[in-house]
């Protein structure tokens, strides 16, 4: 017997629709949900957020400068206006380690002292990991990444974790 791939089609890997995601997460903060996200490196190597409510499943958001300057608008203020975001214009990130992502995400929010972030304590943490929350007025944002060397010296130096 002898196998062939006749008749098999391959699968055309589809863009995203970030337009509808755009789209739903105005919806949210239309309705003044308060919002829980997370950074990562999306399966088509944008930068993105996870975005989820009470009343909306988990969904990816690939951002940009102008996409995270207005999601963190409302995570501050509850402004709504996304008059220069353009969701389709994202280009795929340099970077395609989603921990390496959050790492720099997280030191960027404590360089700017953006946000009241708490940390898990280690002996409460899951074995090599760390998780910190930054909590916003309409919102969370959660960051979770592998514990090394490089992470907690940062933290221990600025005070913020022990």
């Amino acid at each position: 017997m002898s196998f062939t791939f006749a008749g098999i089609m391959l699968q055309v890997e589809q863009s995203y629709n970030n337009t509808a995601a755009h789209t739903e997460l105005k919806a949210m903060m239309n309705r003044n949900e308060r919002l829980s996200l997370y950074f990562t490196i999306d399966r088509y190597g944008y930068e993105a957020i996870r975005v989820e409510s009470k009343t909306t499943k988990n969904f990816a958001y690939q951002i940009n400068q102008e996409a995270f300057a207005w999601v963190m608008n409302y995570l501050l203020k509850g402004e709504t206006e996304d008059f220069n975001v353009k969701p389709d214009a994202v280009a795929k990130s340099e970077e395609t380690d989603a921990n390496k992502f959050r790492k720099d995400m997280l030191k960027l929010f404590v360089e700017n002292g953006i946000g009241n972030i708490q940390f898990t304590p280690e002996f409460r943490d899951r074995t090599g990991k760390l998780t910190g929350v930054a909590n916003f007025r309409y919102g969370t944002i959660l960051f979770f990444m592998e514990r090394d060397e490089e992470i907690t010296s940062y933290l221990r130096e600025r005070g913020l974790i022990r």
